[in-house]
């Protein structure tokens, strides 16, 4: 059932350390009071992450002042199975021990008194697509392809405001992780891994990530102004016939690699349009945020 304008949900996302909950306002796409984080040990045992998760939740709806909500909808890392609430994740070394548990049946038991009883549930690059689009970068474009780039490349597909994962012009589930890209894959290709190989191979450097290579670009640094050039590049090689195939009107890029755009986005868009697409290209304009109300969405 649609729901009606004006609206409440819970957004939650859930990391590796933390999770992160909001109530948020389905109307605007803004947070009802302020986003409540605590610590969360993905190696704990099943009681201890349900209880934690089920706190973070009751802590956000207690500092909302709001009285109703829709439900909870939660941005949680594969594989899970996001139909039914149950997890799947084994053997990563984290969440390893709730392999199994039907997370929202567990949550319902802890918060039907606090008035939450429906829980939805969404791979967090999903919920960050769902967030752009509802209320960031994203907002009112028809089609939208969004991409996160850190640890690994996630993305979501969007069409009119609903998720979308099969279909004309979309990889199997919308994921773009493993597309074929060079010798690999684009995990491979657009990581946080290969940016600390690549910095490697090119200063004989180690460097932990993009922000440290965005600080020596901003010192004028040779090699790192030349591996986000790169980058920037292959990553327009990459995109091209994925925004060709969708025929996206927009490409919102979030995760901490692209708050480094500064530095290979001027090669991503020229790469882009030497090739003849015209989409626009964004950043995200809601960041962390993006999730919570991907999340929410779900209720909308």
């Amino acid at each position: 059932m649609k729901q009606q304008q004006g609206g409440y949900a819970i957004g939650v996302d859930v990391g590796g350390s933390h999770s992160c909950a909001a109530v948020i306002d389905l109307s605007s796409g803004k947070i009802a009071g302020s986003p409540c984080e605590v610590p969360l040990d993905s190696r704990a045992g099943a009681r201890e992450i349900v209880t934690v998760l089920a706190g973070n939740i009751a802590g956000a709806l207690e500092t909302s002042g709001v009285g109703q909500v829709s439900g909870a909808g939660l941005a949680f890392p594969g594989p899970f199975d996001y139909g039914r609430g149950i997890s799947e994740v084994h053997g990563v070394g984290k969440y390893d021990r709730i392999y199994g548990l039907d997370v929202s049946l567990s949550l319902f038991s802890c918060l039907q008194d606090r008035g939450v009883k429906d829980f939805r549930f969404v791979n967090d690059a999903s919920a960050f697509a769902l967030g752009e689009s509802a209320a960031g970068s994203g907002k009112g474009a028809g089609r939208m392809v969004a991409i996160t780039l850190g640890t690994g490349v996630g993305s979501g597909f969007v069409a009119d405001g609903k998720l979308v994962d099969e279909g004309e012009g979309i990889p199997p589930f919308g994921w773009v992780y493993c597309l074929p890209f060079e010798d690999g894959i684009a995990d491979d290709a657009f990581s946080t891994r290969w940016i600390c190989r690549r910095y490697l191979e090119l200063s004989g450097k180690h460097v932990q990530g993009a922000k440290e290579v965005a600080g020596r670009c901003r010192e004028g640094e040779f090699c790192a102004i030349g591996l986000f050039n790169e980058y920037g590049r292959r990553l327009a090689q990459f995109v091209f016939p994925v925004l060709t195939r969708f025929k996206a009107d927009v490409l919102v890029l979030g995760g901490n690699i692209s708050k480094a755009y500064g530095f290979f986005g001027p090669a991503l868009e020229k790469g882009l349009a030497e090739a003849g697409c015209r989409t626009p290209v964004r950043t995200s304009a809601l960041f962390d945020r993006a999730a919570l109300v991907g999340a929410a969405s779900l209720f909308d």
